[in-house]
């Protein structure tokens, strides 16, 4: 048996597994053989092994088995036990030592304040001298001075022992976790060599402890946006991934099914209780951007100034080369050698720089919303775009965050909406007919008519959808009429009304409507009419 060592040499990342290649050489002789590899990550699914090489043999098979290794610290912990015990030892006399001069202490004061309580009762029968009481303090005095001393004094003995058995405990705990058990697998390659041969063996495997999801960076621009795809790898699989050539997949290792359909049987209901059943309704989840900043126009004409030295190049940035696979999986071949140690952090990755077309949207709501605001839409490539987290910029300028789903090749989809500063527009109310209020065929009408006014401020021609509500009834004895406004309807649904046109540079346009309602008398409208 002759074992080799092999490094991890080329690594496909998929969005919840990674497939890893080993590469190592080594001599064979003539006949039969057995190679073994070892080192190999315990997350590898053993199924999944596949060998092949080069060299002047026939592969027989392999065997994957998976061990484990005990790995014991250095040096003697025996040594540390034996010097705890000695230190708890010495702390337990010094601790019995302790206790008798706290006891002698406390007797002594006993006998002291007896000894005050009683000597008057003696010296006033004549039965002791004065002096007698006043050797007994100053006896009393020094026995106390001398214990107090004693027990300071053992009292800082015993807390240098207490420094000295935690130390000893902390190295005995480091010592002890140094030692260590490791599961990993071994692969056994059964061959026969034709002859002393030269042998690469490539040995491939997968696992699940590795992974990726997308993040985009979009600058939008007038006419075209670019789109940064950057991958975030994940590396938990014990094994370091140092100067490899690193594949991106957007495939998945889990399986998929087809699920066959199931008739759909429907029958006459016959309820067995009337009791009131609540649901609830959850809202669609919709992308949402943050508070997003204004920006200013770069200034032109700057004050040109004479270069001191020539500039320096921009640096230069490889891009990953992407090719469709079946069922419309990408990979992404990057470039170059890439480390990514297994320490479960975020490792980002640029993988491609795509230009895509855009074009400027504004929208007013003119019955919600006072301020104009600006949509960028974006027709995407002939990639899928993954769900993931984007950071929207403007012309390089940071304007926000959102969240894009699933996008189709060539699908439309809008970012970036912001405050248009630029334009301004302002719903106003032209005419309230009240001399129609009065009864009509048995009937009351009343009638209203408004302006939209729209100021575009910019040096751009730009496009706008507008939004307006008139009433809508759900009643006969209610109706509603609309007459025809000063711009055609792209669209009229339920009383909401909209209307698509175009506003040149530093140009004012308005839209005027009017409609009446009429309804019959006694009838109370709810809510009540503006």
């Amino acid at each position: 048996m002759k074992e080799i060592m092999t490094n991890i040499v080329e690594v496909t990342v998929f969005r919840d597994g990674a497939r890893i290649i080993r590469m190592g050489r080594t001599e064979l002789g003539l006949g039969e053989q057995i190679v073994k590899v070892t080192g190999i990550t315990r997350y590898a699914e053993q199924d999944s092994f596949r060998v092949k090489g080069k060299g002047n043999a026939i592969l027989r098979g392999i065997d994957v088995k998976q061990v484990s290794r005990s790995y014991e610290p250095e040096g003697n912990i025996k040594e540390l036990y034996d010097k705890l015990k000695e230190l708890e030892k010495e702390r337990a006399v010094i601790e019995d030592r302790l206790q008798l001069q706290r006891t002698r202490e406390e007797r002594m004061n006993v006998v002291l304040n007896q000894f005050s309580s009683e000597f008057g009762k003696w010296f006033s029968v004549g039965e002791t001298p004065m002096d007698q009481m006043t050797r007994m303090e100053k006896t009393g005095s020094e026995l106390l001075r001398e214990s107090r001393k004693t027990i300071r004094q053992l009292e800082t003995e015993l807390e240098k022992i207490d420094t000295e058995i935690a130390a000893l405990h902390d190295n005995i705990n480091r010592f002890q976790g140094q030692r260590r058990t490791e599961t990993v697998n071994e692969v056994f390659v059964s061959l026969y060599a034709k002859e002393s041969t030269q042998l690469e063996l490539e040995i491939t495997y997968q696992l699940r402890m590795a992974s990726w999801h997308p993040t985009y960076d979009i600058d939008i621009g007038d006419e075209t946006s670019s789109i940064k795809r950057i991958c975030v790898v994940r590396n938990q699989t014990l094994e370091n991934w140092e100067n490899i050539a690193l594949i991106v997949s957007t495939a998945s290792a889990q399986p998929v099914e087809a699920v066959r359909p199931n008739p759909f049987y429907v029958d006459v209901y016959s309820p067995r209780d009337y009791r009131r059943i609540s649901s609830r309704s959850s809202a669609a989840p919709a992308e949402r951007m943050k508070k997003e900043m204004d920006y200013d126009d770069v200034a032109e004409g700057l004050m040109m100034m004479e270069p001191e030295e020539e500039p320096m190049p921009e640096i230069m940035e490889d891009y990953a080369h992407a090719s469709e696979t079946l069922g419309g999986i990408t990979v992404y071949s990057v470039p170059g050698e890439v480390s990514i140690p297994a320490d479960n952090d975020p490792h980002p990755i640029t993988l491609t720089l795509e230009e895509f077309e855009s074009r400027r949207l504004h929208f007013w709501n003119a019955s919600a919303m006072a301020e104009v605001v600006a949509q960028d839409e974006i027709t995407n490539g002939n990639a899928v775009l993954l769900p993931g987290n984007v950071k929207v910029y403007a012309a390089g300028d940071f304007i926000g965050e959102t969240y894009l789903d699933l996008k189709a090749p060539h699908e439309k989809f809008r970012l970036g909406t912001r405050i248009a500063y630029d334009v301004k527009a302002e719903k106003k109310l032209v005419e309230k007919d009240t001399e129609k209020a009065g009864i009509t065929r048995g009937k009351q009408k009343r009638g209203y008519k408004y302006s939209l006014e729209i100021h575009n401020f910019g040096k751009q021609e730009i496009a706008i959808k507008v939004v307006d509500v008139i009433p809508h009834s759900n009643s006969e004895k209610i109706t509603v009429e609309l007459t025809e406004p000063s711009l055609q309807i792209q669209k009229e649904e339920l009383g909401v009304i909209e209307w698509e046109t175009k506003i040149r540079e530093s140009a004012e346009f308005n839209i005027t409507y009017s409609y009446e309602v009429e309804w019959e008398r006694g009838v109370v409208i709810r809510p009540p009419l503006p």
